[in-house]
């Protein structure tokens, strides 16, 4: 495993879908607020499972994913692209990688993918560290969320504790580190304050780029002062303890 600890400059590559894409908004500003210097990409497709990102590999020829990035506080034209193509643009020091949500409590739907997908990217990006993006449950009180969680008979704790399992052991078969997003938004006081249907709010975006922050930097993100738009700048102050605590307490594989 390549840890990249207290590192002051990153190029961050997420193969993934909304539930990273987002990163590339909310991340930087955080890391400029703590002296850091970010260059962050996202392929984005949205619900891409990676069963569909290794079937994106196979068709090299074609670009199914809208790439956008945010390079050292400029931010880019979005284009279109696919995962060998820009795994080799740049010497990336991190490549993300997710599960969709949909499947993401469910370990039979990672495999052979996420597998072949972590050999092509040590193939055509071997100075990088592959780190797993631990996505989150639904939130029980939002209906889209609860309905589809009681489409498969989980609620929000089970279905953090199925997803959990099954990052973990993807992130120790290959002993790579985990950010671990999901752990971050289960232990948050009052999570619905967290969310917009399945996905994150303002507030659990800001949760999630300090998530991130923390992990990838290994800087204590309680120090960062910045507070987005439109947040409220106590809720900020709890986001930032819970963001910081998280990650201290999962220092490798995130059991």
């Amino acid at each position: 495993m390549n840890a990249i600890l207290l590192a002051t400059a990153l190029k961050v590559l997420m193969i993934g879908n909304s539930f990273s894409e987002q990163m590339v908004k909310s991340m930087p500003p955080i890391a400029a607020d703590l002296g850091l210097e970010l260059d962050i990409c996202s392929l984005y497709i949205g619900g891409c499972p990676f069963e569909r990102h290794w079937k994106n590999v196979e068709a090299p020829e074609t670009k199914p994913y809208t790439v956008t990035r945010n390079r050292f506080g400029k931010k880019m034209e979005p284009v279109k692209g696919n995962i060998p193509e820009w795994l080799a643009t740049d010497k990336w020091d991190v490549v993300t990688i997710q599960q969709a949500s949909a499947a993401s409590w469910d370990p039979k739907t990672y495999q052979p993918f996420a597998d072949n997908l972590i050999a092509k990217i040590r193939e055509l990006a071997p100075q990088a560290e592959i780190v797993v993006h631990e996505t989150w449950s639904y939130c029980d009180t939002e209906p889209k969320g609860s309905k589809r969680m009681a489409g498969w008979g989980l609620d929000s704790k089970k279905m953090y504790e199925a997803l959990h399992s099954a990052y973990s052991a993807l992130a120790e078969k290959h002993r790579l580190r985990v950010i671990p997003t999901g752990t971050a938004a289960i232990r948050f006081p009052d999570r619905a304050r967290l969310f917009k249907d399945t996905h994150f709010n303002g507030n659990g975006n800001h949760l999630q780029a300090l998530v991130w922050t923390a992990r990838l930097f290994g800087v204590d993100v309680t120090r960062c002062r910045y507070v987005p738009e439109g947040i409220d700048p106590a809720l900020a102050e709890t986001t930032r303890k819970v963001a910081a605590a998280t990650v201290s307490a999962c220092p490798s594989f995130c059991k």
